[in-house]
């Protein structure tokens, strides 16, 4: 009677651990900029660029970014997206948490930011996901501040 619970209670576990994916990625918190620094590619899972449901944003399955460590805690960060955009060049300094924002100044009218949450898997691959947005502001006088419209590019990459 003892002996089948005992096979039943390791067949549970053994099923339980086999349906875990390798693969699971967890938010990568306290991060330096040497954990992130290197050369990103596209991520292969496709599932990953299917339609978002928010308007306006898509997810480009050919981004490559490149991250290098600068001085102090800051980086430099190029991102490519053939087909909507060369090249676009960020930096600043690393935050504490899973999360990067850096943002430039375009012109008096004109800011992007780049934000991206950072991702490690238990291979200790690390991964972003995240999108450049480009915002317009109005030139009205008196109204500097309001948004007229905005871009938006995403993408989801793994350091190779």
């Amino acid at each position: 009677m003892r002996k089948p619970s005992l096979i039943l209670i390791a067949l549970c576990l053994l099923l339980a651990s086999c349906g875990k994916p390798k693969d699971e990625w967890s938010r990568f918190s306290g991060f330096t900029k040497e954990d992130i620094a290197g050369h990103y590619e596209a991520n292969p899972d496709e599932s990953l660029y299917e339609p978002l449901p928010t308007e306006g944003v898509t997810v480009y399955n050919n981004a490559v970014v490149d991250v290098e460590a600068l001085a102090g805690s800051s980086v430099s960060v190029r991102i490519s997206i053939p087909g909507a955009f060369h090249l676009k060049s960020f930096s600043g300094p690393i935050n504490a948490d899973s999360d990067l924002t850096l943002t430039n100044a375009i012109s008096s009218n004109t800011k992007e930011d780049i934000m991206m949450t950072v991702y490690r898997n238990e291979a200790g691959q690390v991964r972003f996901h995240g999108r450049v947005k480009r915002y317009h502001y109005s030139t009205q006088p008196g109204h500097e501040n309001e948004l007229t419209s905005s871009e938006n590019w995403g993408f989801d990459v793994i350091k190779q």
